[in-house]
C-alpha cells in the first residue's frame, strides 16, 4: 500500500466526514452561513448574561445569611 500525502489524506477525510454528516442530516454549510457573523467582546457577553449573574449573587447572598 503506497502512502497518502497530506493533501490527499485530507480531502478523503473530508469526504468520508460529509458523507457521514450527510446521513445523520446534519448540513454543516446551510448552518455556518445562518451563524452570526463577527466578533463578540467579553463586555457584550457579560451584559447579555449580567441579569442571570445578579440573580445568582441575590441567591447565594440568601443562602450564606441562611
Amino acid at each position: 500500500m503506497m502512502p497518502l500525502d497530506n493533501d490527499v489524506a485530507e480531502d478523503e477525510i473530508e469526504e468520508l466526514t460529509n458523507q457521514v454528516l450527510d446521513e445523520i442530516g446534519v448540513d454543516v454549510a446551510s448552518q455556518l452561513s445562518a451563524a452570526p457573523k463577527g466578533k463578540v467582546t467579553a463586555k457584550q457577553s457579560v451584559d447579555a448574561g449580567s441579569s442571570s449573574v445578579d440573580e445568582l449573587e441575590k441567591r447565594l447572598a440568601a443562602l450564606r445569611e441562611s
